[in-house]
């Protein structure tokens, strides 16, 4: 068959346009692979669109896109063959003072605070774990813990140490060694979480050991009654006192110092220059007065405070001598 030549230029004409406009359609529809990303897992989607921008191709599709969502590229570039979105979730922060809401497109709990700019202490925990992965509506709790350290120093206090001496007379005694306080370093420190102490740890570095004090008491047993003479004895209650400088002149009312070995009485009862004789403190010469010594008192004298102190107040049978044990004394 013979198609005349005005017909048959039709025709090629006709193809020719198809070709052109198939062409042209296929330089502007491009093919695009979706991928949407949730905590459950990923779809692939595949879209056909002459959009030229990221943002043009999603709004075509009709796939749901939230601004919460991170989207990539960004949805202002220009479209390429690929277009991954992550869907945001909703996750809630707590701590001992706030409870917030966040919307995230980050499933770990870590890139989840890594974003809210909440940096963790190395002793705070995290539940879920740092490292968990989270779904829509989690909760993620932060409990703050921290260390607080205190320090202080102390003093240590000494000890009385008290050793028999057989060279010193019964009931007397007499200081060795003055003692000393000592010095230590006391931390200590708290495990708080959230503003509140949940551990509480002390450690304790002594930095001077005290000094104990050393005092020595007599063993010596005192001369035997028969050795004396003595002319009577009375039933007395006795107390000590020490000439303290501050307050004392260190002069009895007879004009003698003051020492071990003089005790103040009752002119009345006891005269004044009487030779004494006391178990347990030895011989004694009333040589002294006081206001509160009164009828059966008798304040016998002792060279230091502490001696005063160890004696106390105690009964006592006070026995008088003769002229010759006095002599002989």
């Amino acid at each position: 068959m013979t198609i005349p030549t005005k017909k048959l230029r039709g025709l090629l004409g006709l193809a020719t346009a198809v070709v052109v406009g198939v062409s042209l359609i296929s330089a502007q529809l491009k093919h695009v692979e979706v991928v949407m990303r949730t905590p459950h897992g990923s779809h692939r989607h595949v879209l056909w669109t002459f959009r030229h921008t990221v943002r043009g191709a999603l709004a075509a599709s009709k796939i749901p896109v939230s601004p919460r969502d991170m989207i990539a590229p960004r949805p202002s570039a220009p479209l390429r063959s690929k277009i991954v979105i992550k869907k945001a979730i909703p996750v809630l922060i707590t701590n001992a003072q706030h409870h917030f809401q966040v919307w995230t497109a980050d499933y770990r709990v870590g890139s989840v605070l890594h974003q809210l700019s909440i940096k963790l202490r190395p002793h705070d925990i995290v539940k879920p774990a740092v490292t968990a992965s989270i779904r829509a509506r989690s909760t993620i709790t932060v409990i703050q813990r921290w260390w607080t350290h205190k320090t202080r120093l102390v003093s240590l206090p000494y000890t009385v140490q008290r050793r028999a001496d057989a060279t010193l007379a019964q009931g007397r005694t007499a200081l060795v060694q003055n003692g000393q306080v000592g010095q230590a370093r006391v931390v200590t420190s708290q495990l708080m979480q959230n503003g509140r102490p949940v551990t509480t740890r002390t450690q304790t570095t002594v930095l001077r050991q005290p000094l104990p004090q050393i005092v020595v008491y007599g063993t010596k047993a005192p001369l035997a009654q028969t050795s004396m003479n003595f002319v009577g004895a009375v039933r007395m209650i006795s107390t000590a006192y020490w000439p303290d400088p501050a307050w004392s002149t260190g002069i009895t009312s007879t004009g003698i110092r003051a020492q071990y070995g003089v005790a103040a009485v009752d002119p009345s009862v006891i005269p004044l220059g009487t030779h004494l004789y006391i178990p347990g403190y030895g011989r004694a010469l009333a040589a002294d007065t006081g206001g509160g010594i009164v009828g059966d008192r008798i304040d016998l004298c002792f060279n230091d405070n502490q001696q005063a102190v160890d004696w106390g107040v105690r009964p006592v049978t006070v026995y008088i001598l003769a002229s010759s044990s006095a002599q002989a004394s």
